[in-house]
C-alpha cells in the first residue's frame, strides 16, 4: 500500500504549528485581541481542534461523524493559509512606513490608525476568502464541453462524444449524492463512452453503492464505461476496488487497450497504471514501461486515445504521435487565477489543455476532491467531441 509517509504528515503538522504560532506573535504584537488570558487559551484550543479534527477525519467519518463537520477544520486551516501572508505584508508596509517617515505628529496617527484597521480586516478577509474556496468546492460543477479535430478522424468518429470523470474521490466530501450530480450530466450530455481516470473512491463503505450507480448508467452508454487506475485506490485497497470492478461492466484498462470502433482505421482505448517511482528519473523510466506494454496490442494505424491518471503521460503520447490524452491527478491546483494554479505542484502538465501540433493532452480539474477547497479551480466533467476538419 502506497500512502502519505510519516515524515510527510509530521512535516506538515510541524509546518500548521508553525504557521499558527506566527500569527499569534504578529497579532499579539499588532493588536490588542490577546491581550486577555482567555483569547489566548481560545485561540490555541480551536488549532489544537482543527488540526486534529482533520488529521482524524478518516477515522471520525468512519465511526459516524457527520462529513459536513470536517469543512470546518479546512476552513480553520485555509483561513490561516489565507492570513498569514496578509499580515506578513501589513507588517513589511508598517515597517517601510517606519523607516522612511518616521514619526510625524498627527500623520502618525493616521497611519498607526489605518493599519490598526487593516490589521482587524485582514482574519475577515482570509475567512471571506476561506468560506468562499469551501463554498465552491460543495457547489460548483462545471460542464466543460469542447470540439476537437484531426484530419486523420475515421469518419465514423465524425460526431462521437466522451465523457470524461475523474477524481471524484466518493468518500467523505464528495458522497454519493455529488457522484448522482455527476452522473446525471453523464445522462444529459447523451456520450458515446465515458472514462473515468482513477481516484474514483476514497471511502470503501460506499463501493458498492458506487458501482451500482455506474453498472446503472452502463445501459445508456452505447460503448461502455472505461476505467484507468489512480493513486488513491492503492491508499484503500486495491484489490477491492478491483473485484467490484471486474463484476460490473465497467472496463479495466491497466496498462492495456481495448478495441472500440473494428474499420479501416479502428479506434483503440489505451490505459496506463500509476507510475510509482522514488524520483523523477525513475519514474521516466517506469512511465515508458507502462505506455509500451499499454501499446503493444495496438495496430500502428489506429485512430488511439489514451487514459491515465498521471498527467505527464501527456509526454509519452505526444512522443508516439497519440492524438489524445485524458488524465487527472491535479485537481489543477485547486487555487487557480486566470485558469493557472497558484499552489507551486511540481507537475509539468497542471491543468486543460496541452498541444504538440495537432496531438493534444487535457488534464482534469477533477469531478470531485479530499479537500474541499476551491477558488478559481471548479470541479469540472469533461465533454469531448469529435470533428473532422
Amino acid at each position: 500500500m502506497h500512502g502519505p509517509s510519516y515524515v510527510f504528515l509530521i512535516g506538515t503538522l510541524l509546518l500548521l504549528t508553525g504557521i499558527t504560532y506566527l500569527i499569534y506573535r504578529i497579532v499579539k504584537a499588532r493588536t490588542a485581541a490577546f491581550d486577555r488570558p482567555w483569547a489566548v487559551w481560545a485561540y490555541w484550543a480551536i488549532a489544537v481542534l482543527m488540526v486534529g479534527g482533520l488529521y482524524t477525519s478518516r477515522w471520525l467519518y468512519a465511526a459516524g461523524v457527520p462529513a459536513n463537520w470536517f469543512a470546518l477544520p479546512v476552513l480553520w486551516i485555509v483561513t490561516l493559509l489565507l492570513l498569514l501572508p496578509l499580515l506578513l505584508i501589513l507588517s513589511g508596509v508598517d515597517y517601510t512606513q517606519r523607516r522612511l517617515l518616521g514619526r510625524s505628529g498627527g500623520g502618525e496617527m493616521s497611519r498607526r490608525g489605518f493599519l490598526r484597521r487593516a490589521f482587524a480586516a485582514a482574519p475577515l478577509l482570509a475567512l471571506g476568502g476561506s468560506a468562499r474556496g469551501v463554498y465552491n468546492a460543495e457547489q460548483q460543477l462545471l460542464v466543460q464541453r469542447y470540439t476537437l479535430q484531426w484530419p486523420e478522424l475515421p469518419p465514423a468518429l465524425d460526431g462521437f462524444k466522451i465523457v470524461q470523470l475523474s477524481d471524484t474521490h466518493v468518500g467523505t466530501f464528495f458522497g454519493l449524492d455529488k457522484l448522482d450530480r455527476a452522473l446525471a450530466v453523464v445522462r444529459q450530455e447523451r456520450p458515446h463512452l465515458l472514462v473515468i481516470t482513477g481516484d474514483l473512491i476514497d471511502d470503501l463503505e460506499l463501493l458498492e453503492e458506487t458501482i451500482a450507480r455506474l453498472t446503472a448508467l452502463s445501459g445508456q452508454i452505447p460503448y461502455g464505461i472505461y476505467f484507468c487506475w489512480g493513486n488513491h485506490e492503492y491508499f484503500r485497497n486495491f484489490d477491492q476496488i478491483e473485484a467490484a470492478l471486474k463484476q460490473s461492466p465497467v472496463k479495466i484498462l491497466r496498462n492495456s487497450s481495448a478495441l472500440v470502433l473494428d474499420g479501416e482505421k479502428p479506434f483503440y482505448l489505451a490505459g496506463v497504471d500509476y507510475p510509482w517511482a522514488q524520483n523523477g528519473q525513475e519514474q521516466e523510466a517506469v512511465r515508458k514501461d507502462l505506455f509500451q506494454q499499454a501499446l503493444q496490442s495496438v495496430p500502428a494505424k489506429a485512430f488511439t486515445v489514451l487514459l491515465s491518471h498521471h498527467p505527464d503521460f501527456i509526454e509519452n503520447a505526444f512522443a508516439a504521435g497519440l492524438p489524445l490524452t485524458l488524465s487527472g491527478h491535479t485537481h489543477g491546483g485547486q487555487i487557480g487565477l486566470f485558469g493557472h494554479s497558484l499552489l507551486p505542484l511540481s507537475y509539468r502538465y497542471m491543468r486543460g489543455f496541452y498541444r504538440q501540433g495537432d496531438r493534444q493532452g487535457y488534464v482534469s480539474t477533477g469531478t470531485g476532491h479530499w479537500l474541499p477547497f476551491r477558488l478559481g479551480c471548479p470541479a469540472e466533467v469533461g465533454v469531448f467531441t469529435f470533428r473532422l476538419p
